[in-house]
């Protein structure tokens, strides 16, 4: 059992803050345009690629906290909600299905774009605990702008309202994981330690503010594409 590893943080908009949003956006769209300038960078071979980089990383991120003496069952088990949508990029990337993308099109974006706007590294930020954190979190925003530019993904209409019911299945098989192991994963144990405005109050009210702040995500995440999924139904 490796020894626990207290959070870090980076303040927001702070200095270093801008320094790695800056980065991150400019590796998004550097790697999601390349294929539009290179002709011969076949979608399907470049999806694959980034599969197998996504997959390395993860790899190393364990081995890392590994040998480091670091990983531990109460924090390293990949069941945050990034961490099974990091999974779903893989999958996606190897073996497009709608519905997979549409989980991870609502659950990538609030976890990516939280993520990046108020950074909490859960395993600290040492050596390759500091890029993981982006490539996990940077990689759920890469892959869905990549499969919205190259593989024409549209959410269905009221995919909104079963992702968020997959959500709740998804909390109650995490929560058993927490309860069996005394982890905190999702944060449906104790709230996440980085002051994000949206978590309010203690346990177990924080978890409801946050269920309807999900449903505020996932409709402006559908918003986009309403008119057109609304001229389809009528059609």
């Amino acid at each position: 059992m490796g020894k626990f590893q207290p959070p870090a943080f980076i303040e927001p908009f702070s200095p270093f803050w801008w320094e790695c949003m800056l980065v991150v956006t400019l590796i998004i769209v550097l790697v999601v345009r390349l294929p539009l300038h290179f002709k011969k960078l076949q979608h399907k071979n470049y999806a694959t690629f980034l599969a197998i980089f996504f997959i390395i990383s993860f790899i190393i991120e364990n081995y890392y906290n590994l040998i480091h003496g670091f990983w531990n069952i109460q924090q390293h088990l990949p069941v945050h909600l990034c961490s099974i949508s990091y999974f779903m990029c893989v999958a996606l990337l190897l073996n497009y299905k709608q519905w997979l993308a549409e989980c991870l099109y609502y659950w990538g974006l609030a976890g990516g774009i939280h993520a990046m706007l108020t950074p909490e590294f859960t395993v600290g930020m040492e050596g390759y605990n500091f890029y993981a954190y982006f490539i996990d979190h940077g990689g759920l925003l890469l892959v869905i702008a990549y499969m919205i530019v190259h593989l024409n993904f549209r959410p269905r209409p009221r995919s909104w309202i079963w992702v968020l019911g997959y959500t709740q299945l998804v909390a109650i098989g995490v929560g058993m994981v927490n309860y069996s192991v005394g982890a905190n994963y999702m944060y449906l144990s104790a709230k996440p330690a980085v002051n994000n405005p949206f978590v309010i109050g203690e346990w177990p009210y924080y978890i409801l503010i946050l269920e309807a702040v999900a449903v505020l995500h996932f409709l402006a995440f559908y918003w986009p594409f309403h008119k057109k999924n609304k001229a389809l139904l009528k059609a």
